[in-house]
């Protein structure tokens, strides 16, 4: 049986004549999966996959998209005149295709007024060109089409509802979720230059996408046509669209004395209340990564939230889609603006430019406000999840969803990997370096990928880092260090300290070559040395002024790894500031004992009235954390307000006092 197509050419016909056109093609296949910011969202529903095995036209670079949509809600319905720029890169082109869910119905395609002919099938839609063009021509076509999107992946787009029956249209399209809404071209490799997006809806609802809202046209039958323009760079991913009964909340981040940009949050009406204190922080992050990473990079046009229907978040540009909002989140999404909007990851094999950095903007913002501790703490808990990556960070099986979009490894260890970075070349030149790269007009409102960023790191640090690359993005699992140490005197005054490093074998690399502090505690003190461990079994010689009572690896923890042999005698009574503080509704106590003690940890409120006894024990010499929750406070919930914890530790033979300290803390319901 052989189907007809619009313009009279038969499907068997048009098959023939794009086999002989793009005999010569060669397709690259991108294989991508929805993501959620949110990272872990437990609450995440299994939806249809989609076939990862995707190909795109190679043959055309988009530079423009302008989305002209109509969106009914009872009925769900969506008409859509999608205007598409392109410019040729091959001679005598005559057939281009564009990638469009077989779920909608293509009505016309058209260019200059002339209808094009053209074929629908396998979620592409060919078109034949009235003339052929060659490398560097440019191709406009409009294609009308109908239907009621099917979501795929996470809900690429939803016709939803909040608060009972209000309307909540969204979509959430990364990585292949544009196609089930509007045609493009469904990689990450190609930017266009610009967009449009024009929603026509009924005019009791607020319709919300990227860029400057330019115009609204009110029509006769009830309707609103809100014209949304972006004048930047923009992958089609972060393509989007928002629609309900929005309250809208505004702020300015006022980034120089005489400039400032709008902040726009679009909140549903009965949530905006509680969300208030949580959004007046957007600013705040705005001012901390402008200087971390450089100025926000769509200055011109605005940031903001809209609320959307997913437990999670998305980094859509200039307006990122939030169905939860803390600060992590926040900063997540936020950071995404610059690494993963401004700088797109150019293919999924790199991902970790996207979320390794986006997590990283978390780690920053808890330094921001947490201290180092704040920062410490985040850090830790992503070399736990780091530790669980199978493989390596640079993405091997791309044929697999899971595989590129895990959670250990492109979002976890990337992150780690920034803060080894960190590490390896200090504070001021790794901060110059995310400026740099943010700002490098190479890849900067383009793609980048992993030798993009390792070439402008040696750039600024001034030396060579392939090892660290090589092992870290292109290798796999992390080192086990099996350590030993020998003391012997010297002199009277003196004392030789060799430390022996062994490396179990790993896979690729072999071992690992990383610099590392070592720490040795002497009687008279503390002293760091920083070596560099670049041999599977090596030793290091200290000379020592005092003899050594012990020793740890790597102390302030700049390296993912695991120690087994060293066993570190703490030497000092100390009780940390909680963390986080202020804290809701539970937080930890860290504290140090120098020996053997029976201790006692109280929590007292204002007045001095014992809240919680923590620990009431003898515990030997060592590091420990104890949890304080003020929901399980003597079986009640305590209010918000100032406490106190402290710590008392007794010799254990004698009851003597070794060690008394008091320090606040605060809740924040």
């Amino acid at each position: 049986m052989e189907t007809k197509i619009s313009g009279g050419i038969s499907f068997k016909n048009l098959f023939v004549i794009c086999l002989i056109l793009f005999s010569e093609i060669s397709f690259s296949q991108i294989y991508e999966k929805p993501i959620y910011e949110i990272e872990r969202d437990a609450r995440a529903k299994n939806f249809e996959s989609i076939n990862a095995d995707y190909k795109s036209d190679t043959n055309i670079n988009v530079i423009y998209y302008k989305l002209h949509l109509n969106i009914t809600y009872k009925p769900n319905f969506l008409i859509g005149d999608v205007n598409i720029k392109c410019k040729s890169l091959v001679n005598s082109l005559q057939v281009i295709f564009y990638d469009l869910s077989n779920n909608l119905i293509v009505d016309s395609v058209l260019s200059e007024k002339n209808n094009l002919p053209f074929s629908h099938s396998q979620n592409k839609i060919f078109i034949i060109l009235i003339n052929s063009v060659n490398q560097g021509q440019e191709i406009s076509v409009n294609i009308f089409y109908h239907g009621t999107p099917v979501p795929t992946g996470y809900g690429s787009f939803v016709f939803g509802s909040h608060n009972g029956s209000e309307p909540a249209i969204w979509t959430l399209s990364e990585p292949f979720g544009s196609i089930d809404w509007f045609p493009c071209k469904n990689v990450p490799a190609d930017k266009c230059d610009s967009s449009d997006v024009w929603l026509r809806c009924d005019d009791k609802l607020t319709a919300v996408s990227n860029g400057v809202l330019k115009e609204l046209e009110n029509h006769e039958d009830g309707t609103v046509t809100f014209k949304w323009h972006n004048s930047y760079p923009i992958v089609h991913y972060v393509i989007s669209l928002a629609i309900s009964n929005y309250a809208q909340y505004n702020s300015y981040f006022k980034y120089s004395a005489n400039d400032s940009m709008p902040v726009y949050n679009y909140i549903y009406p009965e949530n905006l209340n509680n969300l208030k204190t949580q959004l007046d922080k957007t600013n705040q992050m705005l001012e901390l990564f402008s200087q971390k990473f450089g100025l926000y990079p769509f200055i011109k046009e605005k940031y903001g939230h809209v609320e959307f229907g997913r437990i999670a978040g998305m980094e859509h540009q200039t307006i990122s889609s939030m169905g939860v909002f803390n600060d992590n989140i926040m900063a997540h999404e936020l950071t995404h603006q610059w690494f993963g909007d401004k700088i797109t990851c150019k293919n999924w094999e790199n991902i970790w430019l996207n979320e390794g950095f986006a997590t990283f903007g978390e780690a920053i913002y808890n330094e921001s406000v947490h201290g180092r501790t704040g920062y410490n703490e985040f850090i830790k808990f992503r070399m736990s999840d780091a530790r669980n990556a199978v493989g390596s960070i640079y993405v091997q099986d791309v044929n697999s969803i899971n595989e590129i979009f895990n959670g250990n490894r492109s979002y976890a260890k990337g992150c780690v990997v920034l803060h080894m970075l960190r590490g390896v070349v200090g504070d001021s030149p790794f901060f110059r370096i995310l400026r740099t790269y943010s700002s490098d007009t190479s890849i900067a409102y383009k793609t980048a990928v992993t030798d993009d960023f390792q070439e402008i790191a040696e750039r600024v640090h001034g030396l060579d880092l392939d090892y660290f690359f090589q092992q870290w993005i292109y290798g796999e699992n992390y080192p086990k260090y099996n350590v030993s140490w020998v003391v012997e005197s010297i002199n009277s005054s003196q004392y030789r300290t060799s430390i022996n490093i062994f490396q179990d074998i790993n896979t690729d690399p072999s071992y690992f070559a990383m610099p590392l502090p070592i720490k040795i505690v002497t009687q008279r003190g503390d002293t760091t040395f920083i070596v560099f461990n670049n041999l599977q079994n090596q030793t290091f010689d200290f000379i020592l002024n005092s003899k050594p009572v012990n020793f740890k690896i790597d102390p302030d923890n700049w390296v993912l790894k695991t120690v087994r042999g060293e066993d570190i005698i703490p030497v000092n009574f100390i009780l940390e500031q909680n963390y986080p503080n202020p804290f809701n509704p539970s937080t930890n106590i860290s504290y140090q004992l120098g020996k053997p003690s029976f201790i006692r940890i109280k929590v007292y409120d204002v007045l001095g009235q014992e809240i919680a006894v923590l620990k009431n024990e003898n515990q030997r010499e060592g590091n420990y954390t104890v949890e304080f929750n003020a929901s399980f406070s003597e079986g009640k919930s305590l209010s918000s307000g100032i406490y106190f914890y402290k710590l008392e530790a007794h010799d254990s033979d004698d009851n003597n006092l070794l060690f008394s300290q008091t320090k606040k803390m605060i809740l924040i319901k």
